[in-house]
Parts: structure tokens; sequence; C-alpha cells
């Protein structure tokens, strides 16, 4: 189906004035490829990257027209954690940009698994950066609230280029069908281990005062497959289908970064949490991942989903959530059904959760998986009672 989008209207606080904007040709004039490079190297803000990757957080612009065996990178961005977003701008109106984009997007992210930290830092060394940017990579990052130590950032970026784990966006100005299409039939194979998203960054000016905004929205986007394949072959990357005999299992970046914090924590862990995880499917409890892990159920007409609960990267599980999403009385009964099995009890000094010593939240190897049965049996009992309440109203 065609997209379309009605132009936006500023309207006065007291409704007596409403100003339509006009749309802005890019491509014409000033606003040219590279003046839409510039304005999300200088607004990192308008990528909808938090969308794409909840557990990215804030990204930093590093350097423009980053060289690479395969070209130039339009944008480059780290996030304090050390996670890597690459980002090509096109104007959709360039057919070639139309038929080589994802081709292009793949062939920078393979480039960059050939690279270690150090030959990264020195690709970035030569691009275009802002004036009195840091000479490190680490120096981007550093005054950022939530920058991993130096030692840790490196490692974290260096082991993202071996395994080419990395966003990809391509921004462009006005989303056509034949890119939504490639963007499909790179979903439809197996990728490395990037996530892809295709953008629309469409911008607009009031005709009475010429300030401009740019209204940004993710058209298309894919997820990491597990059993991803890429060639490289005579310096060009090539994705091939997963093999007929196993259904590849699609997850996003963020996904893998939890599982793989969970594992340094216990490397037991991962392993429990996705059998347990497979025993609630059934219930219609998913998996949402965050920051932490979030045990979500939809029920009926209700406006948000219920919370279960939420199970942070090191194992710890917080119970707190569910009477935000659902009456006192059911949350407290379903506390007090896991608190024997820990050993532990239940808190309701500020909120309603299960801790294991009077203090913190238990870790989930106190249920798994000898009481993993019991667990899902609390649930089904908590879900029974949130449906008939629902029913109810």
């Amino acid at each position: 189906m065609k997209k379309t989008f009605g132009n936006p209207v500023i309207i006065a606080a007291d409704g007596t004035r409403a100003v339509p904007l006009d749309r802005i040709v890019l491509g014409a004039g000033q606003f040219s490829e590279d003046w839409l490079q510039k304005l999300i190297f200088d607004h990192p803000e308008l990528l909808p990257v938090r969308d794409i990757e909840p557990g990215f957080g804030d990204i930093v612009a590093v350097a423009r027209e980053v060289p690479c065996a395969h070209g130039y990178i339009d944008n480059l961005y780290l996030t304090p954690a050390g996670d890597i977003v690459v980002v090509e701008t096109k104007l959709w109106r360039n057919v070639q940009a139309r038929r080589e984009v994802v081709a292009q997007t793949l062939d920078y992210v393979a480039a960059l698994t050939q690279l270690d930290y150090a030959g990264f830092e020195a690709i970035v060394g030569q691009a275009m950066r802002a004036p009195g940017a840091p000479d490190t990579l680490y120096g981007h990052v550093a005054g950022h609230g939530d920058a991993a130590e130096e030692a840790r950032f490196v490692d974290a970026v260096a082991l993202n280029l071996k395994r080419g784990r990395m966003l990809a966006i391509v921004v462009g100005d006005g989303i056509r069908q034949e890119a939504e299409a490639l963007g499909a039939l790179l979903q439809g194979h197996a990728g490395a281990h990037f996530t892809f998203a295709l953008v629309e960054l469409s911008t607009w000016r009031d005709p009475a005062t010429g300030a401009l905004i740019a209204l940004p929205g993710t058209l298309a986007q894919t997820v990491m497959i597990e059993r991803g394949i890429v060639v490289i072959s005579g310096g060009t990357a090539a994705v091939l289908a997963a093999p007929a005999r196993a259904e590849a299992k699609a997850h996003s970046i963020t996904e893998e970064l939890y599982f793989e914090a969970l594992a340094s924590a216990d490397p037991a862990l991962p392993t429990l949490l996705k059998d347990f995880l497979a025993q609630i499917e059934p219930l219609g409890v998913y998996p949402e991942f965050l920051a932490s892990l979030n045990l979500k159920v939809d029920i009926g007409n209700r406006a948000k989903a219920i919370n279960l609960g939420y199970i942070t990267k090191y194992g710890k599980l917080w119970t707190s959530s569910l009477a935000t999403s659902l009456n006192t009385d059911a949350a407290l009964r379903f506390n007090e059904q896991l608190a024997p099995l820990i050993g532990g009890q239940v808190r309701t000094d500020n909120g309603i959760y299960l801790t294991s010593n009077g203090l913190s939240a238990p870790s989930i190897k106190l249920l798994l998986p000898t009481h993993r049965d019991a667990w899902v049996e609390a649930i089904r009992t908590v879900l029974g009672e949130a449906r008939a309440e629902t029913d109810r109203n």
C-alpha cells in the first residue's frame, strides 16, 4: 500500500492561527546530501536509535566520511558502552541509490569487521570530525554519564567489530517502494550480527519564520538472524540464506547484549532463562528487551501490557512492576506464592516486591530450574485474575 502523509501545520496556542509548513525538497540548493549528513551529525537525536535498538541508549557523533576498504561511511556514531552505529544518507530520487543502498551498507559493515580496535581508531582519525574533537575513540564518550570504563569500552568495540555487530541505518528524504522491498529482501535472508533500518527524515519549513522542522520515522527494519552467514569474496559482502534444515531465530542486538551480560554474571543463566521463557510463551507472556528483560503480557482491552516483573542483566528478578499494572491484592498474592520457594519474603514498604534477604531482589537461580513449574503456575494464576478483572470492567 502506498504511503501518503498530509502536511504538518503549526497551530497557535490560542487556536486562532494555523500555518501550514512547506516541504523542503532535498537535493535542491543548499539542501544537499552533504547538508543531510551534517544535520544528523550535529543532531544525533534525530536518529530513532532507541526505537530500533532500545539497549543502545544515547549515541555520540564521532566522524563523517570515514574511509574504509569499500568507500567512505557517511556518518559514524558510538554509544558510551561501545556499540557502533553506521549511517548512510541517500536522496531517494537517485535511482542508483535505490538499487545499491543495501549492498553498499553491507559492504561498509563487512569492511569494519576486518579491523581491530587500533585499525578502527586509525580510520576515524582520518575522517572529518568536529573542531577540537578528541584524538581517541574513548575520548568521544568519556564525558558521558553512562560511559563504561575505558578498558571495558575498548573490549566492547573490538568484540563488536569482530562479530560485525552494529546498527546500520540508511537515512533518506522520502522512502520509495523499491527501498522498502530491499529491506524486505534483507529481512528474508540471514544477516550478520547487525541490525538494518530504513529511516525517512522529512524536513519542513515555517514560511513565516524560516525555522526548520525535521521529522524522523523508522519505515522498515530487520532484526539479527542468529545463524546468519555473510560471505566476503573479492572484497564484496554477500548475504546467504540460512540452511533450510533449521529455522533461523531472529533477535535484536539488544537481546544478544543482554544474554552476553547475563552469561558474564553466571554462565548457566541464559540457558535457564531461555527455557523458562519457552515455558511461559503459551500463556501469552513475551520478553521485552530494554535495559533489562521485562515479562509482558497483553490482556483484553487494557490500555497497557501487564508487566510481571523484570530481570536485570545480572539475573536479579524485580517484581515491583506488577503492582503498577494490576491491582495490589493480586500483585501481593503473586509475590506471596513465590516467596516460600526461595525462603524469602515480600516487601510492601516501597511498592510490592519479592526479596531473598529483606533488601534486594533475588537471583532467578533461586527459582530456576528447581521451582520453574511453580513460577509458571503463579503466572498462570495471576493472569487468570487479571483476565477476570478485565472482563468485569
